[in-house]
């Protein structure tokens, strides 16, 4: 896969979205979130959106103007669902990136379990979640995030 047509491919599998997050990211440098979408056919969508300094805690509750009081993780999942939709992309892929091996524990833990319940509450179509750690890409599957 040539880096330059990564957005012509059809991400069919988790493993051919995997692989394309591993030419893209490639191993992770320091702690944040990317966001990134993919249109209707399966292709990585714009925009592709890193996000440093995310709250530690997803339960910890915020006050917002147009939401009130909600937890970080509800507020990211409402932001994340406008841009969804005003992208009009189909789906949401959530790569956590942390320095690290390919573990999954602490806030990451946290955060996906988060998402991913916010996810399903607010109808957000979450394709998949994945680590980036010091080695590559790992997907979070479904037993690491109940």
């Amino acid at each position: 896969m040539n880096p330059g047509t990564l957005r012509d491919h059809v991400l069919e599998s988790d493993d051919d979205l995997r692989d394309v997050l591993e030419l893209l990211l490639q191993q992770a440098g320091q702690r944040q979130l990317w966001l990134l979408f993919l249109d209707g056919r399966g292709r990585i969508g714009e925009p592709l959106i890193p996000m440093a300094d995310y709250p530690e805690d997803p339960l910890e509750a915020v006050m917002t103007d147009d939401l009130g009081e909600v937890t970080h993780a509800h507020l990211l999942s409402q932001r994340i669902r406008g841009l969804r939709e005003l992208t009009g992309n189909a789906a949401v892929v959530l790569v956590w990136e942390r320095v690290g091996g390919e573990g999954v524990d602490g806030d990451v833990l946290a955060w996906a379990r988060a998402m991913k319940r916010e996810a399903a509450l607010l109808g957000i179509p979450l394709r998949a979640q994945f680590l980036l750690h010091a080695h590559g890409v790992r997907q979070l599957h479904a037993d690491d995030v109940l």
